[in-house]
């Protein structure tokens, strides 16, 4: 088996030299067009509803926020808004729109279409609210209103101090639409999207491809580019052989397998970040036996995440120590765990106290597309039936499709749940608040506790850096006793472009990829 498959990818790189070597044409006409492939259709384009990677990276190239992360880095910077003022006791935010901004539509962007685009996503009333806005909880759960105080001025109030309003209004969820396009369209915005963006929608042929055209108006100068086609192929090796025959110019959801074949690929470049990720394993915390603290924990020392990491990530992850990515746990969020290889005589002796020495049956729901945190889901399901199968627990795995996953994970059918998340911005609220929050949809573990909570709330009302490090520990140690979930591993976010495709910015934060400035050489 081990010679055939190094057989069939050394069969694959002598054909990927032919086809690439000599052959100058591209997937697309240089100067004009990129054309990418990624795992997944996008499920929204709505920006207040996208809550998934596939939908996120589109809605960026379409529509803009008050202020966004600077590229390639972790500081916020200024876009819609030029500048900001905070009150002395930091309940009032007052931005100043940028002027003479137009939406696609040709719709003046001011202070108003901001207050709109906050606003619908906090008032259950508004009239351009919709189902689905379900990170307004995280992200604006401390906004008490936004209002335009005339065309240029927009004050948001807090119900109490925040350190993160910033953050929150970078997210993917946060930029502005258009009202008009809001009022021609309602809920239907989400396959219509109108915003302020370097690239206008064109087209969405669901389940195959979005296209995008050049937005010659652009405030911040037009791309270069005229056109962006962004086409769905869940195969791992069919999106290989679009990019190999230069049928694409560039490729997403790549496995750690074929990053060896594309290092050596001639005519290939590779962009990687240190991606801010966590791939998790979450116990529904309301269901069965996994109720109980001690078979939680039973399953944690059951699973070595060094070996699942090498077996999934390749040298594509890094095992988790906690909940959050490395470069948070090296701001100092949360205590590294150094241990992250699994104990299987612990977990056996966990599952003897609690009567269980003969194991027990549980169900693992998975997705079935790659994730940017978990590259090949299926696999690692897999691999932790397997590691479970070792101390007693019979693990049955059930594939659920990514349009309908989140709903089927908060309905609570599942024992096990394969999780994740991309940080938006390098803030630890953002994620627990929405993947752990007592009364947050995305909360699969579903789990509760109020001192965890109070802690997280206290957190974000401080604007000490310091005061907040120390709640942030004390929640993250709330997590480690009681958990909810298995913090496996953190993917390094890999892009493969065409040599000669420049000007590509791939994102730490939010696996974001930004064509603004891309160009063929």
């Amino acid at each position: 088996m081990m010679l055939h498959a190094r057989l069939s990818a050394l069969l694959l790189l002598a054909l990927a030299c032919l086809l690439l070597g000599p052959a100058p044409a591209l997937a697309s006409d240089q100067a004009r067009s990129l054309v990418l492939v990624r795992g997944g259709d996008s499920l929204t384009l709505d920006p207040a509803r996208a809550t998934d990677t596939e939908s996120t990276l589109v809605v960026g190239q379409i529509c803009e926020g008050l202020v966004r992360m600077k590229d390639g880095g972790l500081q916020v910077e200024p876009l819609l808004a030029e500048s900001w003022t905070v009150s002395p006791d930091g309940r009032e935010w007052t931005f100043h729109i940028r002027k003479g901004v137009k939406f696609h539509d040709g719709s003046p962007m001011n202070a108003q279409a901001a207050a709109i685009s906050i606003m619908r996503q906090i008032d259950p009333a508004h009239p351009y609210h919709a189902p689905g806005m379900i990170t307004a909880k995280a992200l604006f759960e401390h906004v008490a209103g936004a209002e335009a105080l005339d065309d240029h001025t927009l004050r948001i109030r807090l119900t109490r101090p925040s350190a993160s309003l910033l953050y929150s209004l970078a997210a993917s969820q946060a930029p502005i639409v258009s009202p008009k396009a809001l009022a021609s369209w309602g809920p239907d915005i989400a396959s219509h999207p109108v915003g302020t963006g370097p690239f206008v929608f064109v087209e969405w042929r669901k389940g195959e491809s979005i296209t995008l055209a050049r937005n010659p108006d652009y405030w911040g100068g037009p791309p270069r580019l005229e056109r962006v086609v962004l086409r769905n192929m869940p195969s791992a090796g069919a999106r290989f052989m679009e990019f190999q025959t230069r049928r694409a110019d560039a490729m997403t959801g790549i496995p750690p397998s074929d990053l060896p074949l594309l290092e050596k690929m001639p005519g290939v470049q590779l962009m990687r970040v240190a991606g801010l990720n966590i791939a998790y394993l979450a116990f529904n915390t309301q269901r069965g036996l996994f109720r109980k603290v001690g078979v939680r924990r039973a399953v944690h020392a059951a699973l070595d995440r060094e070996a699942l990491t090498r077996l999934v990530y390749g040298s594509a992850g890094v095992p988790a120590s906690c909940m959050l990515p490395p470069a948070l746990v090296d701001t100092g969020y949360a205590p590294a765990e150094p241990n992250t290889r699994g104990d299987q005589a612990l977990a056996r002796k966990l599952l003897a106290q609690e009567g269980l020495s003969k194991g027990f049956e549980a169900t693992l729901q998975v997705m079935d597309i790659p994730r940017p945190y978990l590259p090949e889901p299926r696999r690692m399901a897999q691999a932790i039936s397997q590691a479970l199968a070792g101390v007693g627990i019979r693990v049955r795995i059930v594939t659920v499709s990514w349009a309908d996953y989140v709903s089927v994970a908060a309905r609570g059918d599942h024992d096990l749940c394969l999780a994740g998340w991309t940080f938006d911005a390098p803030n630890p609220h953002e994620f627990l608040r929405y993947k752990l929050g007592a009364d947050s949809r995305g909360n699969f573990s579903r789990w509760r506790n109020e001192p965890f909570m109070a802690l997280l709330n206290r957190a974000e009302a401080s604007r000490d850096e310091g005061e907040r490090i120390l709640l942030f520990r004390q929640a993250l140690a709330l997590v480690a006793a009681e958990a909810p979930g298995v913090p496996l591993a953190h993917a390094r976010d890999t892009v493969a472009l065409r040599e000669g495709l420049k000007g590509v910015v791939l994102q730490p934060t939010g696996a974001t990829i930004r064509f603004a400035k891309a160009y063929w050489e």
